[in-house]
């Protein structure tokens, strides 16, 4: 794997750190099920997923630098709370909901066609 890949591979990473998120999960079914539900990765979504991947990964970058600096935890939760909002507008900019970015980021995670969709994507 060149470090290109390893990068790419921890890119998709970081987005499941935001995936998991309560705000975003709220109204999904529980994993398990949510998994049997989940539109397989559509090649019209590819370009906008990584798109979207890439600002997530800015935000959350930004965060976690604001979140060692927070002094208190009402401090701390009103930086998550900002960047959630950003990354919530990041994805929808691209064209995606919260939801179908979550999904991506699961499929990412279980299916590898989907991985390797992406990954190759990343290194075109």
């Amino acid at each position: 794997m060149t470090s290109r890949t390893l990068k790419a591979l921890a890119s998709i990473a970081a987005a499941a750190t935001f995936a998991g998120a309560p705000a975003i999960a709220q109204g999904a079914a529980p994993p398990a099920q949510a998994q049997q539900q989940i539109t397989p990765l559509k090649n019209a979504e590819i370009t906008p997923f990584l798109t979207a991947n890439s600002k997530v990964n800015v935000i959350a970058d930004q965060m976690n630098a604001e979140l060692q600096a927070a002094e208190t935890q009402d401090e701390a939760a009103e930086i998550q709370q900002g960047a959630e909002t950003q990354m919530i507008a990041a994805i929808e900019s691209e064209g995606l909901t919260p939801l179908r970015f979550t999904q991506i980021v699961q499929l990412a995670r279980t299916d590898q066609a989907t991985n390797q969709k992406l990954v190759a994507a990343m290194e075109g």
